[in-house]
């Protein structure tokens, strides 16, 4: 069936994307971790390229959905069926391919999750001090 490989690239161009969000995430963190005027000025890029890449893999994910539903149509499933399914139903090789690319997912996300929550209470924290620096020289 020629779905599984169209699938399939459609799954390794997404694992390449969250690698590329998780390596614009981890600069984002170092620059929240520098601070000073060299930090602000870039910050605002690395938050810019993190939005691309998380445009990207919403544009991945259409068309992984698209390729998806035609395959799980083929295989008997049942419309946007998950990774686990999909793999289930799925002949050797496929069914340990879609299984290894679930499992890549399961890690990257995880990833990506944590690195983002540590960079939202870096700048949450950088936003507080900066808020305290200003007003208090005011009062």
């Amino acid at each position: 069936m020629a779905g599984f490989a169209e699938v399939s690239d459609i799954l390794w161009r997404e694992r390449e994307l969250l690698d590329v969000l998780l390596f614009k995430l981890d600069q984002e963190r170092l620059l929240l971790s520098e601070g000073g005027e060299h930090a602000v000025r870039w910050l605002a890029r690395a938050s810019h390229e993190i939005d691309l890449v998380v445009e990207e893999l919403r544009l991945a994910d259409l068309t992984r959905a698209v390729e998806v539903d035609a395959l799980a149509a083929e295989l008997g499933l049942a419309p946007a069926p998950t990774l686990a399914a999909l793999a289930e139903a799925a002949p050797p090789p496929w069914d340990d391919l879609l299984a290894a690319h679930r499992a890549a997912f399961e890690a990257l996300v995880s990833q990506v999750r944590a690195a983002a929550d540590d960079n939202r209470h870096r700048l949450e924290a950088a936003a507080v001090e900066l808020e305290q620096s200003l007003l208090g020289s005011d009062r």
